[in-house]
Formats: structure tokens, C-alpha cells, sequence
């Protein structure tokens, strides 16, 4: 059977099954990889038992030891285990190695050399055998550097999806986890899994979630898990708040499974995607899980607080000021008012572009430098900023606790959008200002981010959950480290299909 396929531009026929004749095979498949034009296409001709043979290809790929030791192999057999006949003798009982397979179509061969295994065709055969020899390009598992801590795994995800396959394993050895695999974008033809444990995780949520995976249509996802959550996720641009979470910890996601959760990982992306999310998934950190309870619980306070004043604080203060509120001597660092001729609105936001500026620094800076630049940035400039009286100190004090706060977020996008929300409410509070409805504004930018959260859902499940719909019990488990042998029923956030996490014992 002839098909139509474009190869630079130009429409081709070829044979869809491969042929006996290996010359015909080997014309398609140099065409079609561009054998060659590109330098890292290999093909190998050489016979085999009589019998002209070739290998396919991509350097780099191959582990070359390996492949070395089954053609060793391979020259040893008789003339007449190449026959077609003997084929599955050759496959099954002479080829000392695990992962081969047949394969009968010619363009399933091409795509799988491009992914890095090696195709063998002999002449005469009416398929080719495919060996899985690759040797990926990896690093060592290391901690992740945003969700460090103290105590427990230091070990990470890496960007080798069948190694982050292996860390969950590791931790999971149940027969009912199941790790789907697909293949997405016409040309990346990234290799993606979708993970969850089948007695567990809501079918609705893995049915879903694979159909958006399989009506994915795109040339690539070069830019790995941020594309894949951009087609997996629909939301508006406008908002600021993520609706699915990342992690680099291979603890944090096998805990997300027995929890119902669904993961979603994406070769060359040391992150694993968790589906569905609430708000209050945001502000949980593995950090206190690793710690006593009252420390955990402490933990978790400073964290809320912190991220509060990371909202409100600022704009707050600013508020304050222009309203004419006063509290006595004892408030006067709220009170006080400005010692330089710059509106304060100006300033904070000065302060806070200046804040913005200076981490985009420390970002890009070669290592060498990010320590000198942060000294300098964080230290030098707001000293003589205030000595020249360009800044009031308190402005700078504000604005850099609000800083700090914003990475006390264990999860980076949601810390980023609270503070795009902070920057709203900055900008309300400023129009109220000048419309002389100070109260007006600032009320203003807390009611829109709030309308926000009301109507946003991950996965049809609610964002405020469990606020909204009200569900006391876990959300005090949300605002309290629990204990983890306490832990009795999964959350309803997932809508596990088991419910509970332990079966109570003849003593309890």
C-alpha cells in the first residue's frame, strides 16, 4: 500500500510496509531522515549470515558497547537463521538482549530511530527489528533548588523521563499504579506520561486529562512542561493564579498520588504536573511535613502571614497615610510622613520595579557575581537612595518584607501572581487616591482578585476549596500541620475513589 508523505517540502509515495528488498527500505528511510545532509544520521551496511544487513541510526543515541555485543552475537548465527522463516527464532531465542521488537511499517521504523533505538533490516525480511540501545543524555538527581529542605529526600527529578518514572517507583511499588505514555507534537514527538494509581485517582480526572493530552495538535513543545500546561489548562490570559501545581520532588508527587491526584511528565522537564489543585495546595510545604507538629504548624503561620503581608501590606500602609489615620506616638512608623517631595505611591512603585529588576539580575548573572550583585542591589542602592532622599525608609522597609514574603511561597507562580495581585491593589489604591475615595480603591483591588478566585476551578473542581464550598474539617488540615499518623480519609478535594489512607486494626 502506497502513502503520501513530505519529506523538505515535497510530497513522496512509499511502500507503508517494509519491503523484502532491502535497498528499497534503505532508499526510503535516507530519504526520509535526510542520510547525509544532517551528520548525525549513521546507516551501517554489512552481511549477515550470507545476507546483505544494515543498521539505522542517530549518533550519540546508542550505546555502543551494547549494540557491539549483540553484532558480535549476531555473526555467530548459522546462514539460515536469516531466513524469513527463522526470523522470530533470531528475535526470540539468538539476540541476547531485552528490549526488541518487529516492526512492520516503515514510517513507525523512521520515528523510532529518530527517538534513539536502532532499526536492523536484512534482506529479504518483511520487517525490521528495532533494539532499544539508547544511552540518554542525564544528570545525577539532585535537590531541587526551590523546595529544598532541611531534613528528609534530598534527591530531584531529572530531565530523563524514564529516570523520573524509576524515582516514583521507588516509592510507590504498588500494582496498581499505572504510568500511560504518549507521544505529542507532529515534530518534537515528546514522550509523555500520564501517572496515577487506578484504585485511587477519580476515573473522571484521568479521562479528561487524557483526552486533552490526545487532542494536543502542535508542531512542538520545545518549551516542555509551561506548554504542555498552557494546553492542558484552559483559562483566561488575565489570570494571575495557576491552576495546576509543579514539583521537582519525587516525595511530593508519590504523596499527591495516594492522595487522588493525577500527575502529567513530559520528557526533558525535571517537573511533574498535579492535577487538580486548590488555593490552599499553594501553601504546603514538604519543609513541614519534616518537622514536629507544633513546628510544622508554626511553619506554615509565618508562611501565611507572610504571604498576607506580601498581598496587602504596602498598599496597606499607603492607605493609611493618605486617609489621615493616626494611632499615636506608638504608630508612628505607620504615620509619619514622607521627608522628600516624591508622591509615596511613586516611590512604592519605584521600589517595587526596582525589586522586580534586581532579581531578573540575579537570575541572569553568572554565578561569580550574584553574591556581589545582591549585596550592592539589596543593600548599597536603598542605603543611598534613602541618604539622598529620593526614598522614605519606611517605604523601603515595607516593600522589602513584601519581597520576602512573595518567596516564601513554596510554589513559584503562585507567588508570582500574589504579587501581580499586590501590584493591582497598589495601582487601585493609587486611582482611589486620586479620586479622593482612598477606602473606595483599595476595597477595590481585594474584591477583584477574590471574584477571581470565586470563579476559577482546576478541573472543574472549586479553587477555593475547602472555603468555598465550606468544609471545616479539612480546612483546618489545611491551616494546622495534622498529624501524619492521624491521617485517615484522603481529601475530598479529588474525589478518590478510595477514601481512606489506613484500614483500622483489631486495637483501634
Amino acid at each position: 500500500m502506497e502513502v503520501q508523505y513530505q519529506v523538505r517540502g515535497k510530497a513522496r509515495a512509499y511502500r507503508e510496509e517494509v519491503s523484502h528488498d532491502l535497498e528499497e527500505n534503505l532508499g526510503w528511510l535516507k530519504d526520509y531522515l535526510g542520510y547525509k545532509e544532517t551528520f548525525d544520521v549513521i546507516v551501517r551496511e554489512f552481511r549477515l549470515g550470507g545476507r546483505r544487513a544494515a543498521l539505522v541510526y542517530l549518533d550519540s543515541f546508542v550505546n555502543e558497547t551494547v549494540l557491539t555485543l549483540i553484532l558480535e552475537q549476531l555473526y555467530r548465527q548459522p546462514e539460515r537463521a536469516y531466513d524469513p522463516v527463522s526470523i522470530k527464532e533470531l528475535l526470540h531465542e539468538r539476540i541476547p538482549y531485552i528490549e526488541v521488537k518487529p516492526e512492520e511499517e516503515l514510517k513507525t521504523t523512521a520515528d523510532q530511530v529518530l527517538a534513539g533505538p536502532v532499526a536492523l533490516l536484512v534482506d529479504g525480511v518483511r520487517h525490521a527489528i528495532v533494539l532499544d540501545v539508547r544511552k540518554y543524555p542525564d544528570r545525577n538527581p539532585q535537590e531541587p533548588t526551590i523546595e529544598r529542605v532541611l531534613r528528609g529526600p534530598h534527591d530531584g527529578f531529572v530531565e530523563t523521563l524514564v529516570y523520573n518514572t524509576v524515582l516514583i517507583r521507588r516509592r510507590l511499588r504498588d500494582p496498581n499504579l499505572r504510568i500511560e505514555m504518549f507521544e505529542v507534537g507532529r515534530r518534537s514527538k515528546s514522550d509523555l506520561a500520564l501517572i496515577y494509581l487506578k484504585d485511587v485517582a477519580n476515573p473522571y480526572f484521568v479521562r479528561e486529562i487524557r483526552r486533552r493530552i490526545q487532542s494536543i495538535d502542535v508542531d512542538a513543545l520545545t518549551m516542555s512542561e509551561k506548554a504542555l500546561e498552557e494546553w492542558l489548562i484552559k483559562r483566561p490570559w488575565w489570570n494571575p493564579f495557576p491552576v495546576s501545581r509543579f514539583t521537582e520532588r519525587p516525595d511530593v508527587a508519590a504523596e499527591h498520588l495516594t492522595e487522588g491526584h493525577v500527575l502529567v511528565m513530559i520528557d526533558t522537564s525535571p517537573n511533574a504536573l498535579i492535577l487538580p489543585v486548590s488555593f490552599f495546595s499553594f501553601l504546603q510545604s514538604v519543609e513541614e511535613y519534616h518537622e514536629g507538629i507544633v513546628v510544622g504548624t508554626y511553619l506554615k503561620w509565618v508562611r501565611f502571614l507572610g504571604l498576607v503581608f506580601s498581598w496587602v501590606g504596602p498598599p496597606l500602609w499607603l492607605a493609611l497615610l493618605a486617609s489621615g489615620v493616626r494611632f499615636g506616638d506608638g504608630w508612628g512608623v505607620l504615620t509619619r510622613p514622607q521627608v522628600n517631595q516624591i508622591p509615596l505611591f511613586w516611590q512604592i512603585a519605584g521600589l517595587e520595579f526596582g525589586v522586580d529588576l534586581l532579581r531578573l539580575a540575579l537570575t541572569f548573572s553568572p554565578d561569580p557575581l550574584t553574591q556581589a550583585m545582591g549585596f550592592f542591589g539589596a543593600i548599597l542602592l536603598g542605603d543611598i537612595a534613602v541618604k539622598a532622599n529620593l526614598i522614605d525608609a519606611e517605604a523601603l522597609v515595607y516593600v522589602t518584607i513584601a519581597a520576602v514574603g512573595t518567596f516564601a511561597a513554596p510554589d513559584l507562580d503562585f507567588g508570582m501572581s500574589v504579587r501581580v495581585m499586590r501590584l493591582v491593589l497598589l495601582g487601585l489604591t493609587g486611582v482611589g487616591i486620586a479620586l479622593h475615595a482612598v477606602w473606595a480603591g483599595f476595597a477595590a483591588g481585594l474584591l477583584l482578585p477574590f471574584l477571581i478566585l470565586i470563579r476559577t476551578t482546576s478541573l472543574d473542581i472549586p479553587y477555593l476549596w475547602p472555603l468555598l464550598p465550606m468544609h471545616l474539617s479539612e480546612l483546618a488540615a489545611a491551616l494546622v500541620r495534622k498529624p501524619l499518623n492521624w491521617k485517615y480519609m484522603r481529601p475530598s478535594l479529588t474525589l478518590p475513589q478510595d477514601r481512606t489512607h489506613r484500614r483500622p486494626g483489631p486495637r483501634e
